[in-house]
């Protein structure tokens, strides 16, 4: 039931609008303020649109079929007057320029009998004068079928009001006619209208009490994969995000559990990849920042200034990995967001793409004395995708590189097109990865066997995850010479087949 604030409001929008554009719309905005109301369930809002035009169209669907019923119940009395006053017409009698009406008293009781109704007749000439009757009847002055012999009309008599009928018979004395009239009352056509009236109303009641029963456990059977479905929520834990049940839905249901499926999908893969995360970082912090701890412990330790100098350094270096870490975890975490998100689409160049990531990584390789070489293919075509991921990817593969490789080595990057793809290789001549790794090397936190180099294992599984990101693909290979590595790279071109969301 409507609460007593929402019938408040209703009021209220009832007075501000009545005011600028009169209660008709006042009286719409306060239905339709109480339709939709938050209280009202679905089969009540239902309902309550469903019953006004119903009983509006049952009201004129009432009105029309008491018009024909009214309609054929006079046509039944008025026939029935003009039998008798044809009946009356035919005892009219003309015998030497006389007129004579055979109407004995029988006859004359008969004609007036009636339970109901007060019967009235009279026989009258053309200059009013009746000639015979039980009351002097008001002829037909209207014009409507002037031309027909019989005419029927309305009038009153002592404040009744009649219904009558008038014959014309034609008279030779004076060349006049005769007008025979007969008149009854209304009551019987008012008591028929009346019943007609109680039954049409009686039977329409029952129509609309059963169209309510109807509606009622229609939209109760139509909603009811709903409740099914509430009740497969309401039962689930917070971990429980396997999809609902999209089996004998309604068109429409089927596609709001559709949508809360995939939206569940997507919730369980970002849960699963935060938690994921957090056991990675946590597994994978916990050793340096021990390391760090330890240093800074012995740092405190120290007796005198060489060896507190040592001991600041390795505690930098310390510091220096747990920062490099650090933002490869971030990074990390930044891929799966978009694997399980959407990525930020643009269309953009390559070439400056690389030209940025080797010119931020040449002082580092400098200091080892590696040298790097960049070829980049002319009228590259673009693609389309994250750039900040696939700088990282990039960076993370040439970094890789630079780390891998010895002192006085050499990189080379190449960046090429083939068949609607955009190709990166970078070749190192460093030691390289066996082929039987080579495939777990793509894996989170996995270093390889006899690796001297300090690292997380993170690099190339970051730079993996956007690389299918992204709809490409990695191969790693033995670089030219049998030396070194060469990891291959393919991205879609903008033209060729769209990143995954």
């Amino acid at each position: 039931m409507p609460s007593r604030s929402m019938f408040t409001d209703c009021a209220r929008n009832w007075n501000l609008v009545a005011c600028a554009s009169g209660p008709s719309m006042a009286s719409a905005i306060c239905w339709n303020h109480m339709i939709t109301s938050e209280r009202w369930s679905l089969r009540q809002r239902l309902l309550l649109w469903l019953l006004p035009p119903i009983v509006l169209l049952t009201g004129v669907w009432i009105g029309v079929a008491y018009a024909i019923v009214l309609y054929f119940t006079n046509l039944a009395y008025d026939r029935g007057l003009e039998d008798t006053v044809h009946t009356l017409a035919g005892q009219v009698q003309i015998k030497q320029g006389k007129i004579n009406v055979n109407l004995p008293p029988a006859a004359r009781r008969m004609l007036e009998f009636d339970q109901v109704d007060n019967i009235y007749f009279s026989i009258s000439n053309a200059h009013g004068e009746q000639l015979v009757g039980n009351r002097i009847l008001p002829p037909n002055l209207s014009r409507a079928g002037a031309h027909k012999e019989t005419r029927f009309y309305d009038g009153q008599a002592d404040g009744q009001p009649l219904r009558l009928v008038e014959y014309t018979v034609p008279s030779t004395v004076a060349s006049e006619v005769l007008f025979v009239r007969v008149a009854e009352t209304l009551h019987k056509r008012e008591i028929l209208t009346k019943e007609v009236l109680v039954y049409m109303m009686a039977s329409q009641l029952l129509f609309l009490t059963c169209i309510v029963v109807l509606v009622w456990y229609g939209v109760g059977r139509g909603i009811a994969p709903l409740s099914r479905i509430r009740d497969a929520i309401s039962r689930r834990t917070h971990e429980d995000l396997s999809p609902l049940d999209e089996t004998e839905l309604p068109a429409e249901v089927h596609e709001q559990v559709h949508v809360i499926n995939a939206l569940m999908d997507r919730l369980g893969r970002t849960i699963t990849a935060q938690r994921r995360f957090i056991a990675d970082a946590t597994h994978q912090l916990r050793t340096p920042i021990t390391v760090l701890r330890t240093q800074t412990e012995l740092a405190l330790r120290a007796d005198n200034p060489a060896q507190l100098r040592a001991l600041v350094m390795k505690l930098d270096s310390a510091t220096i990995r747990l920062a490099r870490l650090a933002n490869q975890l971030l990074n990390l975490n930044r891929a799966e967001a978009a694997l399980t998100g959407s990525l930020d689409l643009a269309c953009f160049g390559v070439a400056e793409l690389i030209e940025d990531v080797v010119a931020r990584l040449v002082p580092t390789a400098l200091s080892k004395q590696i040298d790097i070489s960049v070829d980049i293919a002319d009228a590259l075509p673009t693609v389309r995708g994250d750039r900040q991921l696939l700088g990282e990817m990039l960076a993370n593969l040439v970094d890789n590189a630079i780390r891998y490789t010895p002192a006085a080595g050499r990189i080379n990057v190449d960046v090429q097109q083939a068949d609607g793809w955009v190709v990166f290789v970078i070749a190192d001549n460093g030691p390289g990865i066996p082929a039987p790794e080579r495939q777990r090397v793509l894996e989170r936190f996995y270093r390889g066997i006899n690796v001297g180099t300090e690292g997380s294992g993170l690099g190339l599984a970051i730079s993996h995850e956007i690389i299918s990101l992204h709809s490409g693909r990695i191969h790693l290979a033995t670089a030219a010479g049998d030396s070194g590595l060469r990891v291959r790279v393919e991205i879609p071109s903008a033209a060729g087949a769209s990143p995954s969301k």
